[in-house]
Order: C-alpha cells, then structure tokens, then sequence
C-alpha cells in the first residue's frame, strides 16, 4: 500500500518537513509520494527562489527538497519521497497562476484544482492519502479538510502539526530533543461522503463535476432530505408548505408544476419548452385544446407561480428550492430542484 502526504502551503514550507517528520518517527508511517498545492510565490520559496524568510540577507533559504534529503540523512528512519518539480501544484485560469489566494474568484478556483487533483490520486485503490492542513491561508487549509471529506475514502487521513511559537518560520525540521518534543501532530476527524454523494450523482457525473458544482448539488441534496412537504390540492387549489406557505393557485398552474415533478425536471435534466408546450396544447382533463397556450403563457405561469412562492415564503433556500427555474438555455428549458419525495399531490 502507497502512502502519498499532499500538503498546502503558502510561505511556510517547514510544514511539509514537520509533517513528514511526525508521520514517519511518531506515527510509524512511512511516505512514499509528497505533493504540494501552493501560489506561484509559495512555489518559489519551495523552490528556493523567493527571499521571503531571509529578508536581511542576500540568499533565500534552500529549496524544500533539499531540506528534505538533509532530514532524511540525519534520521535515517525517514525515507526520502518521490517528490519532483512537477508535484508542485499551482492553480491556474486560462494560463494565468495564481500568485495569491484573496478574492471569491481565487477561493473558487483553488478549490477546484484541490479536488481535481484529490480526485485523481483518489482512484488509486492502493494508495492512502495523508492530507496536512497545516500550511497555506486558512481558506487553502477549509479548502483541503472539505475536499477530504467529498473524497476521501476509509482509510485516508486528515493531519494538523504544531510547533512551539519559537521554533515557527526557523529550522525546516527539529534539529535538538528540545525541538522535537515540541513537535506535535494530530489526526482530525471528518465526515465522508464520498459514497453517498457517489450514489446521489450516479458516480460517473460525480467525477467530472468541479469542487463547486459538488458543493452545490449537496446542498440541494441536503435541502430535500430534510424538508418538509410541500402539498398541493385540486379541491382546494392550494399549494402549501408547514405554516410558512400557502396560497392560491389555478388548476392549470398545478398541471403546469406537476408536469415538472413527474417528469424528473433537475439541473442536470431541464424541461425543454417544445415538450412543454407539445404537453399542453390539450386540456389533460377535458380533451379540449388549449388556446393560445404558447410560449408567452408559459413564462407567464411560470412568472406567477414563482412570484407567489417567493412573497409566501420568507425563506432563501426553501425558495429556490420550490421555484421553476429557467436552465443553461435561459428560457428555453426549465428545472425544480424538488422531487417526489418532496411533494404530494391531493385530490
């Protein structure tokens, strides 16, 4: 079994030796592979190209992988990883890498590459994962426990080191007794959803989604497992959710709703609006054909529906929840994010 340690960093790489230390002489685990997700500066300082640490001197520190041999030769109980140039990861749009993580687009895009590469290495059925959430931006250290948890398998691990304040941004590894004893590292639970999310996404769209399409799916997912139903009445022409919502609603709105429930309407699966209206051109009820139910009537409907919902309900999620939503195609298409577990249907 391959043992592989991935780490984020920012200007802190004594992490990555830190950990490498604690996992092999206090945790008897020996890492075959490192890799490590970082900035464009974070790499240089690994790289040993960046006068971060060393400001009043000429030279930057040594590059990372030499004070990994260094500490390998001095505890000859450590084995030296595979850890290539190439096992520094740094995210990247349309060509251009990220020197620093500090906008909403940076903290979406970091933890796409994340995932994306914790989703690959997570295919090796002989491998473990030890993820360290020890350097890097706090946001890079969420990004990394998150993403264990969408992925991470049984028997793969989440790790924190901690140092003594003294000894932080020196030595690369403990050089004295002293120094090791305060080195500490600790496991940290987290929940695995790998498999049920798997399930959810019929596994092979699971694999191709991005950190924050996931992260959006699972929120809807948890919205239906724990929401009431919603309930709509012919006899009544109601619609009704608890005691937060109800109101008024014509009979051909609720076919107009029902259609979408019945026929499995999602993000991943909109109603296309030539099927809605090939559907109803015919009254369901009397035979008769509907007229003038053409494009203008359907947005209309779906405009009124959605407008009730949204001043009867004073709640964000349940309302986009319950809401027709209009797809990839804009008005061409149309989802609910509900399914039939999720409503029931009277009279």
């Amino acid at each position: 079994m391959k043992n592989i340690l991935i780490c984020v960093t920012g200007l802190t790489p004594q992490v990555v030796t830190e950990t490498l230390y604690c996992l092999t002489i206090q945790k008897k685990i020996t890492i075959d592979e490192l890799y490590i997700l970082t900035t464009t500066r974070g790499r240089d300082v690994i790289l040993g190209k960046d006068n971060f640490y060393n400001k009043k001197k000429e030279d930057p520190y040594p590059p990372l992988k030499k004070e990994i041999n260094r500490m390998c030769e001095k505890y000859k109980k450590i084995k030296i990883p595979r850890f290539e140039s190439s096992h520094i990861l740094v995210a990247s749009d349309l060509s251009i890498e990220l020197s620093d993580i500090r906008d909403d687009k940076h903290n979406k895009l970091f933890p796409n590459k994340l995932c994306e590469f914790l989703m690959k290495k997570s295919k090796d059925k002989d491998s473990i994962l030890h993820c360290s959430i020890s350097g890097g931006r706090k946001s890079m250290s969420v990004d990394m426990a998150f993403g264990l948890s969408l992925f991470g398998r049984e028997n793969d691990k989440l790790w924190h080191v901690l140092t003594h304040e003294k000894y932080e941004f020196k030595g690369f590894f403990p050089e004295t007794n002293s120094q090791e004893k305060d080195l500490e590292l600790a496991e940290l639970p987290y929940v695995r959803l790998r498999s049920i999310i798997g399930i959810s996404t019929s596994n092979e769209n699971f694999e191709k989604m991005s950190y924050t399409d996931i992260v959006s799916h699972t929120q809807n997912e948890l919205k239906k497992k724990t929401a009431d139903k919603l309930f709509i009445s012919y006899k009544r022409r109601e619609m009704w959710y608890g005691e937060n919502m109800r109101i008024k609603i014509e009979p051909k709105q609720i076919d107009f709703y029902r259609y979408f429930i019945e026929n499995g309407s999602s993000f991943k699966n909109p109603i296309k609006l030539d099927a809605l209206k090939k559907h109803f051109s015919i009254d369901k009820r009397t035979g008769e054909p509907i007229k003038g139910f053409d494009e203008s009537n359907i947005r209309q409907h779906r405009s009124k529906l959605n407008s009730k919902i949204k001043n009867a309900l004073n709640n964000t999620d349940l309302t986009e929840m319950f809401l027709i939503h209009s797809g990839a195609y804009g008005e061409s298409e149309y989802y609910i994010n509900i399914t039939n577990d999720n409503i029931e249907f009277i009279d």
